[in-house]
């Protein structure tokens, strides 16, 4: 199996911040075999990167639960990526999250905007 992992570039999962200036994004993403633990990005800050081979046998996915606002009231529990039933797995994929005011915005590449997808839950 490592041997198809070397041929298969990585799969990545870009998430940014464009809050706004002082405000920050915390997340925390896990997929079938991992937890990244609470990660808090600033605004503009360098894009938080999860880089990734998909699973030979089962479906990858990865989860993560954004949170936002002065209590991290504004929250979306997102699947931001899904491999998919597949026998080949997929490479170098991309998947980018934005976290904005008004929403978080989805593209499938680093070249598209990205457009708004989900809208922020209140607690």
């Amino acid at each position: 199996m490592p041997l198809l992992h070397e041929a298969c570039e990585k799969n990545r999962v870009v998430l940014h911040n464009e809050l706004g200036p002082g405000r920050l994004l915390n997340f925390r993403c896990v997929s079938n075999d991992d937890d990244l633990g609470i990660q808090t990005l600033a605004f503009n800050a360098t894009p938080y990167i999860i880089s990734f081979h998909d699973d030979i046998l089962l479906v990858t996915t990865w989860r993560c639960l954004l949170r936002q606002g002065a209590n991290m009231e504004y929250f979306y529990r997102a699947e931001v990526y899904s491999s998919g039933d597949r026998l080949i797995p997929n490479c170098g994929q991309i998947r980018v999250w934005t976290a904005k005011l008004d929403g978080i915005y989805f593209s499938r590449n680093l070249d598209t905007p990205p457009v708004l997808a989900l809208h922020w839950n209140k607690e």
